[in-house]
């Protein structure tokens, strides 16, 4: 799944879009700040571009081959 693009950049000579009938920007430039609760609640799951299944991840501590290999 690809991002969504910008639709608050409005190009050079285009009319700027009517605030009241254009939806926000979702990109991940213009995208709210997440609260602390927010980030809590989604932390631990990794949503891979193209998969509808997020899959949990959880930290690890790498040894010294381990640190060597993924640098």
């Amino acid at each position: 799944m690809a991002h969504p693009d910008c639709t608050a950049v409005v190009g050079e000579g285009e009319p700027p879009p009517n605030p009241l009938f254009t939806p926000p920007c979702h990109c991940p430039d213009c995208a709210p700040t997440q609260t602390f609760e927010q980030r809590q609640r989604d932390d631990g799951w990794l949503r891979v571009r193209g998969h509808q299944q997020r899959y949990r991840v959880e930290p690890v501590i790498l040894g010294e081959l381990g640190t060597k290999a993924l640098g």
